[in-house]
């Protein structure tokens, strides 16, 4: 197991960020909990491993590790499995229905692609939280206060006015990609991104983020500004 491949780097993320609670980890295989997100993370090369592990923890896990998503009045929790065998297995096994493949996208060079200086940025405020909650609903109004006030949320402007936004997901990956109806097909969403870019290699870390399977455009932008794609998938289900 490889916690570097790409498939692997939302956990690489927050266990060297520290906010990883270990729960099991062995040569070949790691169960966590991101306290940030509150999701479970799984990575496992062996599928029928990785479904041991779950069996021996999911029982304390919706008891005492993780927060829970009510489904068919049963409480799952929030989970990401960077094995796409494994993945569908849990979706099987344990009734998830609310389930997001993804290609996971990496920025893997020391540098930040070129920028037109098209844009002025700065990192959004509760004064900006009517835009962004009215522009993107992917995500809980309580989620996106907190990710404002971690400071996870950037606003590019043009001439003093917002064009859109983009941001951090709890676990670590670029996200939240949002532009105003009115200023599309400019090329901001391109700038808005190089920006996360920028700012993610000046912590240290390894931007990324995930396109759902299917998403050919998304995938076609996250390529031409140079990240590369995981060989595999990962799933997350809620």
């Amino acid at each position: 197991m490889d916690l570097n491949a790409i498939e692997n780097l939302n956990i690489d993320r927050v266990i060297k960020r520290g906010t990883a609670q270990i729960i099991e980890k062995t040569d070949d295989a790691i169960l966590l909990k991101d306290t940030r997100s509150k999701a479970l993370m799984l990575a496992c090369d062996d599928a029928s491993k990785g479904m041991e592990i779950l069996k021996q923890n999911i029982d304390d896990t919706k008891r005492n590790i993780g927060d829970t998503k009510q489904n068919n009045g049963e409480t799952k929790p929030l989970i990401m499995i960077s094995n796409a065998e494994l993945g569908r297995r849990v979706a099987d096994k344990f009734g998830y229905e609310n389930i997001m493949e993804c290609y996971q996208m990496a920025f893997l060079s020391k540098e930040p692609p070129k920028a037109d200086d098209v844009l002025e940025y700065k990192t959004a405020t509760m004064e900006d939280f009517p835009l962004i909650s009215r522009e993107y609903g992917l995500v809980s109004k309580e989620e996106l206060k907190e990710l404002i006030e971690r400071c996870n949320i950037v606003m590019g402007y043009e001439n003093s006015c917002p064009v859109g936004f983009i941001g951090e997901h709890m676990e670590g990956s670029v996200g939240l990609l949002q532009v105003l109806q009115e200023h599309r097909r400019k090329g901001y969403g391109t700038a808005l991104e190089i920006e996360m870019i920028r700012r993610t290699l000046e912590k240290g870390y390894i931007p990324f983020g995930q396109v759902v399977v299917g998403n050919t455009a998304s995938l076609e932008l996250q390529k031409k500004l140079g990240l590369t794609k995981s060989e595999g998938t990962i799933f997350w289900m809620w």
